[in-house]
């Protein structure tokens, strides 16, 4: 059992039967691949399309910013929508992790992490239009690592409430994510251990993360990212319709209530969303 906790079923069976050199190899090629297949599929399960159609008969992804995600269900149909893609979201990133290390160890949970956020960017169920996999990732480090999952979350405060932007503050602790990581491993490790392959994993979701968000990085630059509202800041109107963004012309034609493939869309961000409006 400790062998299985510390590597995985791959480590078990290679030890059992004493394969060493290239049949080891060999024998690692199939428990890589069901971990990377497992992942994808897992993360192409997008709670937030399912809640959407089960719920409002509708599609999130011709509302909003169009993004298959937590935030933009929390916008567009409120609090229920939201915790429950935030519960499917957790769980199948949850099982993809877990199955992932009870094969390959750590190894496996990031690479099943890895996939599933992947997965969760471009499901294959969904015509690979899916989410921005920020929560994916962070469910995939909270199991992975938790230590460097508490100081992310704790940047991602700071930088949430100072700027009351998801996106940035969804983009700046996605980029400091392989720092923090490798500082963590330098601090409780010492003697300039790394985190090995950890950081190519953490620069690769880095990277994904930030190219997800590059509508929203335009928008902010513009200053047109629509901002939160926290109870202290109740006065501030703040937009809580999130324009389409210009990549996907459904979104911004449902969002219009324009008739689309799917038919004439309702616009009912507005009136269902939970984030605060102008006091009068």
């Amino acid at each position: 059992m400790s062998t299985i906790i510390s590597g995985g079923l791959y480590r078990l069976l290679t030890e059992k039967f004493g394969v060493v050199g290239v049949p080891a190899l060999l024998w690692l090629i199939p428990p890589v691949l069901l971990c990377a297949a497992g992942g994808y599929l897992l993360g192409s399960i997008s709670s937030a399309v399912i809640v959407s159609r089960a719920l409002y008969s509708d599609d999130i992804r011709r509302h909003g910013s169009g993004n298959a995600g937590m935030t933009n269900m929390f916008r567009t149909w409120g609090k229920k929508a939201g915790i429950l893609t935030l519960v499917g979201d957790v769980v199948k990133t949850a099982v993809a992790v877990v199955l992932g290390y009870l094969w390959l160890g750590y190894m496996g949970a990031y690479l099943a992490g890895l996939f599933c956020m992947l997965g969760h960017m471009f499901p294959v169920f969904y015509k690979f239009r899916g989410g921005k996999g920020v929560l994916v990732a962070a469910v995939t480090i909270m199991l992975t690592e938790p230590v460097v999952f508490l100081l992310l979350v704790a940047i991602f405060a700071i930088v949430l409430v100072g700027t009351r932007m998801v996106s940035m503050a969804s983009g700046m602790t996605a980029l400091l994510y392989p720092l923090v990581l490798n500082g963590t491993y330098a601090v409780f490790y010492g003697d300039g251990k790394v985190a090995g392959m950890r950081i190519p994993v953490a620069v690769f979701m880095t990277v994904m993360i930030l190219i997800m968000h590059r509508e929203n990085f335009k928008r902010i630059y513009a200053g047109k990212e629509p901002k939160i509202n926290f109870p202290w800041t109740r006065d501030v109107y703040v937009p809580d319709y999130v324009p389409a963004d210009e990549d996907e012309p459904e979104s911004r034609a449902a969002s219009d209530g324009e008739k689309t493939e799917h038919g004439t869309a309702k616009r009912t961000v507005k009136k269902k969303s939970t984030y605060g409006k102008k006091k009068k």
